[in-house]
């Protein structure tokens, strides 16, 4: 990441602090494998369990668990060239979310930033770890923000600098700047932005009139900045485990040392054993078995090491350190941790599950009303390059629930409630479907529904 002092130097506000970056950067490194703790001589031996990008895979299965989102026209009308354009540009968005969403649990947030180039509207996704806030307004919108680039050309490190700009009176200004550097870690000295073949088409400045908000959104997790409480940044899914994680790391460590140090093995003299080519004759394939020692004049020439194992208690221990990362990530006890060994009342378990399934449904409602603004941004576009008539549209937005759901039990339950008048039947076979309620009313049959029998 280039350093906030350059991004400063080089004319740019900055509203984000050193301690929050170090956090995002610290976070970003736990996702790739490259925690303090698990490289130098001191801790060359603790591996990684992956738990980071295990708990950012989790969170994201769970938000996106059997979801469904699209857009379309608004009302009665069900399309218009308006809805069928977005709706193009936004299905074409949504099929590459997953891994883009698992980045931003990672790491604390996500900007989705659309841009034209030719005919074509693409959207940007740019972690917390990849752009710098300039402003925030009295809410916590980012308002200002510099998105960085990088490109290599031979030996050479080109940034390129992106500023969006949005002001009160609805003006809106975006300025490109390109740096060329032999350092990767530094933005080096100002050039020409067609050093880059992919940016030579890129115009240096462009400003808008009457844009009613920023031409970029900005998701974060939904859970309060622990880290720098006067940040307006996000935090990672699993801020508030890295130390748990951490001991996790070095337990199972220390949990496979005792399975190697316990190793079976027979201990030998080594005048029982012939000498070829200047080394010890061993049984083939049994090598490993043998400990070989010097005679040492005693009468005893075998001697078996099988020392017992304390696996139950280093697992044990495991395992607690799991509950923790899952109390502290907002997962439902078992996830990480063995079910079967979960030491709660029914009551406790349910109410983990309880706690998973507020803490995903928050994230659901935050990304769907980012996804509503993303949709709003390329509307703006669409009337400023007059990609698609004017129209009006509306977003539908299906959420599942990977907590708790069994869909057996589910069905029934939406049955039983159908069936007793409390529950539309169209929205009975949206659900069961997977479609919308206009869609499900053509497909439920003539026929009152108490002559369905309770069945379908």
């Amino acid at each position: 990441m280039i350093p906030v002092s350059e991004i400063k130097a080089a004319g740019y506000n900055v509203a984000v602090s050193e301690k929050m970056i170090n956090k995002i950067r610290e976070w970003g490194e736990a996702y790739e494998n490259k925690s303090p703790w698990l490289r130098g001589d001191v801790n060359k031996n603790v591996s990684s369990l992956e738990l980071p990008a295990g708990i950012a895979a989790e969170l994201t299965r769970l938000i996106l668990y059997k979801s469904k989102s699209w857009v379309t026209g608004k009302g009665t009308i069900k399309n218009t060239p308006r809805s069928e354009w977005l709706q193009e540009q936004y299905s074409r968005f949504m099929k590459g979310l997953r891994p883009e969403l698992e980045v931003a649990c990672a790491v604390g947030g996500m900007v989705f930033k659309p841009y034209i180039m030719g005919d074509t509207i693409y959207i940007d996704t740019i972690a917390n770890d990849r752009f710098v806030p300039g402003a925030f307004d009295l809410e916590g919108n980012i308002t200002e923000a510099i998105f960085i680039s990088r490109a290599v050309v031979g030996s050479v490190y080109y940034t390129r600098l992106e500023h969006h700009k949005w002001n009160p009176d609805f003006s809106y200004a975006i300025e490109n700047k390109v740096y060329s550097s032999n350092n990767e870690n530094s933005l080096g000295n100002a050039c020409d932005y067609k050093a880059v073949p992919q940016w030579s088409s890129i115009e240096p400045v462009r400003t808008f009139k009457n844009i009613k908000h920023p031409l970029f959104v900005y998701f974060k997790l939904p859970v309060a900045n622990n880290v720098d409480r006067n940040s307006a940044m996000g935090i990672s899914g699993y801020a508030r485990a890295m130390n748990q994680i951490k001991q996790a790391d070095e337990q199972w460590e220390r949990t496979m040392w005792e399975f190697q140090g316990s190793e079976l093995a027979v201990m030998a003299e080594s005048g029982m054993f012939r000498i070829v080519k200047g080394e010890y004759d061993l049984p083939s394939g049994n090598k490993r078995l043998y400990r070989i020692f010097q005679d040492s004049g005693k009468q005893e020439s075998f001697k078996e090491f099988a020392p017992g194992i304390r696996d139950n208690s280093l697992f044990n221990g495991l395992n607690r350190i799991f509950q923790r990362i899952e109390f502290n990530c907002g997962l439902a006890y078992g996830v990480l941790s063995d079910p079967q060994t979960v030491e709660k009342t029914a009551e406790e378990v349910r109410g983990a599950k309880q706690r998973s399934l507020t803490h995903i449904q928050n994230i659901q409602e935050t990304l769907e009303d980012s996804l509503q603004q993303l949709i709003a941004v390329l509307d703006v576009y669409a009337d400023l390059f007059d990609l698609a008539p004017a129209g009006e549209y509306e977003t539908v937005f299906e959420w599942g629930d990977g907590v708790t759901e069994d869909r057996d039990k589910e069905f029934a339950r939406r049955l039983q409630l159908a069936t007793a008048g409390k529950y539309k039947w169209e929205s009975f076979i949206a659900w069961y479907f997977g479609c919308s309620e206009e869609k499900a009313a053509e497909l439920i049959p003539n026929i009152p529904p108490a002559q369905f029998g309770g069945e379908l």
